[in-house]
């Protein structure tokens, strides 16, 4: 598979494969992003990063805040959603800014017209 002449022309549907993560991880790295949050649970969001960058390729999905590395995952790993919404991108998986923790961060879009 990915011989054909119109396969980059077709979408990847499984979630997992790297090539859907490649996709969309192209997609939110295109918009400027605003703010990045982490979910503390009952006490709320947590403010982690303001214009932020991402950056990804073929190993690792990063988010970095004027230089400042705030998420790292390796890309076969790391879960990408965009929100319903489209103003934003759930990014999850294991941070090894964090020794390797589980982290889940919420990316938000800068809104230009």
């Amino acid at each position: 598979m990915g011989d054909g002449i119109f396969y980059r022309f077709i979408k990847a549907k499984n979630v997992k494969s790297l090539r859907y993560k490649k996709e969309l991880a192209g997609k939110i790295c295109s918009h400027s992003i605003k703010y990045a949050t982490v979910s503390l649970g009952d006490q709320g969001d947590k403010v982690v990063g303001r214009d932020c960058v991402c950056g990804f390729d073929d190993v690792y999905f990063s988010i970095s805040e004027g230089g400042r590395l705030i998420f790292k995952s390796p890309m076969k790993d790391v879960k990408l959603f965009e929100l319903m919404s489209l103003d934003g991108a759930v990014i999850s998986g294991n941070d090894e800014t964090q020794n390797g923790e589980y982290r889940e961060i919420t990316v938000h879009y800068s809104y230009y017209r």
